[in-house]
């Protein structure tokens, strides 16, 4: 907020980064190499309410993707001689899940026509056809989707767009108008978080909620959250988990082997193989089949592939 009324304010922040570059990952990477020259992470089955998976020692899951350093930072995670570094991340999977487990048609069509979920989003609560839509409808509507996924007020919206509160309002009242189901859904969740006292996720995972019904309202308002969150990033964690277990079932049964593709690392919604060269678009498109029909969501899943030599430098195939 501050950073134009003195230059040194962004001098002050870009030193704050180059440390916690430095003393978070930089140092201790170096010092966890092991024997065979590569980092050994552990990952925590238990450690997540929703289920995900969470990694440390190191945690190669926050491994920065937006700062000016992430390039150079994963770029020194290297496929071994002859191998290829191979990400498979779902596309919008959390709007995806979401729109399933809300049932709102007017998303779930997108999805199945192949629209573009944001600028639809735009499209619709700006009152503009979709080919007039800017990159700022675009991303002030991305804000939204992601926001209001997870029960985001009027208020934090104001603040993550830069709108006024009242604007900001009319933007979320039009939004809901549009996408009814989804507020319907979020309502219902919350009765029955009430009711029950635990939400669930479509594959049976609970949460249990026991400040949904405190007397204190900043407890009730994120145990309301938490209930809203889990249905979509519970079954979302649960879908990557099954793809995790079918694809190395399905690599061995292939006969492909881990001498030629090997699982390295799950990172919430992408999954990182190291694979033999000669095997990229063999081992690329079993990978992507399966992620896609792992689970029948009602919505289309959708997975891109990157490859590339380094972590820092994956193209699209």
């Amino acid at each position: 907020e501050f950073r134009e009324e003195h230059p040194i304010i962004n001098l002050i922040l870009e030193y704050r980064e180059n440390f916690k570059i430095q003393t978070t990952y930089v140092k201790p990477l170096q010092d966890l190499i092991a024997e065979d020259g590569r980092v050994h992470t552990e990952f925590v089955q238990t450690g997540a309410a929703t289920g995900r998976l969470s990694s440390k020692n190191p945690n190669l899951q926050n491994v920065p993707q937006e700062s000016k350093w992430s390039r150079e930072l994963r770029s020194v995670f290297e496929a071994a001689r002859g191998f290829s570094l191979v990400s498979f991340d779902y596309s919008q999977v959390q709007l995806r899940v979401f729109a399933a487990v809300a049932e709102d048609k007017v998303m779930i069509e997108a999805f199945k026509k192949g629209i573009d979920i944001h600028s639809l989003t735009a499209s619709k609560i700006l009152g503009i056809p979709m080919d007039k839509v800017s990159k700022d409808d675009r991303r002030l509507a991305k804000t939204l989707n992601f926001g209001l996924l997870y029960g985001m007020g009027v208020a934090a919206f104001a603040k993550s767009s830069g709108l006024s509160r009242d604007k900001a309002k009319q933007f979320v009242e039009a939004y809901f108008r549009e996408f009814s189901e989804i507020r319907e859904w979020q309502e219902r969740t919350k009765q029955e978080a009430r009711k029950f006292g635990f939400v669930k996720t479509l594959t049976g995972r609970r949460r249990y909620l026991p400040a949904i019904n405190s007397l204190a309202p900043q407890f009730v308002a994120e145990a309301e959250r938490e209930a809203i969150n889990h249905p979509i990033q519970g079954l979302e964690a649960d879908i990557m988990k099954m793809a995790i277990v079918k694809l190395r079932e399905k690599i061995a049964t292939e006969k492909i082997g881990n001498e030629k593709a090997r699982m390295l690392l799950t990172i919430h919604d992408e999954l990182l193989f190291e694979v033999r060269d000669d095997m990229i678009e063999e081992v690329g498109s079993l990978v992507k089949k399966e992620m896609e029909g792992v689970f029948d969501l009602g919505v289309p899943l959708k997975v891109e592939v990157s490859a590339g030599k380094d972590w820092g430098n994956l193209n699209r195939l």
